[in-house]
């Protein structure tokens, strides 16, 4: 939400607390849900209050119920493992226009060692690992960014798709797109900001990424040597058997 929004917010708490004939929370915790909600949009908050008035009947929300309900929601927009490994693959051309979040961009710091050494599967494996953990720990609503490449229709294309769907704002897209595509707007240069997030980000996690490619290797190295030791063992274990039915 925006500074703009506190208004609105305060009046959204009100009447959801009028609903239940409760007066409203103090300003003080007022301004503690404020911080707390502040990752959603102000429709968002207001759906939720909603929601929360639909399945209850009798208690007013907490603030934790209205948190369960947003990030229930945010939860289920996300992208699978597989739809957003394919989406850090194609990021990787530098004419492709794509859209990432931050949970894409970090899980691809994560397995590019792997990707790096020529193993693609481990890499995937990896990528899938870390996006799974990141997706499950985050929090608030999927932000989504443009990693800007050098293909000028790619680079249209995508960020109209991007604006159909509702991922960037109509604002931003027409920054990010050239004067002939803007209609008559503002000559705005198209914006980095996409690409350079991207390299902070990568820049940022190419030694956590390394390390962390560096016990997964390890991991599957243990795992061969116990599965060795195990039919080391079973070997063993047959031969004495054997050898004790000779004897006898």
């Amino acid at each position: 939400m925006r500074d703009e929004d506190k208004k609105q917010f305060a009046a959204v708490i009100k009447a959801t607390f009028d609903n239940y004939h409760r007066d409203q929370p103090m300003n003080e915790t007022l301004r503690l849900w404020w911080e707390m909600l502040g990752a959603f949009d102000i429709t968002q908050v207001r759906a939720a209050c909603l929601q929360h008035i639909a399945q209850e009947a009798r208690y007013a929300p907490t603030i934790g119920n209205l948190l369960e309900i947003l990030n229930a929601g945010a939860k289920v927009g996300r992208l699978g493992a597989e739809e957003a490994w394919a989406i850090a693959v194609k990021a990787c051309d530098e004419r492709e226009t794509v859209m990432l979040t931050d949970q894409i961009a970090e899980a691809w710091g994560i397995c590019k060692p792997i990707m790096d050494l020529g193993d693609e599967v481990g890499a995937r494996m990896a990528f899938k690992e870390a996006y799974q953990r990141l997706s499950a720990s985050s929090t608030g609503p999927v932000k989504w960014w443009p990693s800007i490449g050098n293909d000028p229709h790619k680079r249209d294309a995508a960020l109209s798709e991007a604006k159909r769907l509702g991922l960037l704002p109509a604002p931003q897209v027409a920054a990010l797109l050239p004067p002939a595509v803007r209609m008559g707007q503002d000559d705005l240069p198209p914006s980095p900001e996409g690409l350079r997030k991207l390299k902070e980000l990568m820049a940022s996690l190419r030694v956590r990424g390394a390390n962390e490619a560096e016990e997964a290797e390890a991991e599957r190295e243990r795992k061969r040597q116990e599965e060795a030791d195990r039919k080391v063992a079973i070997a063993r274990k047959v031969a004495d058997y054997e050898n004790g039915e000779d004897e006898q």
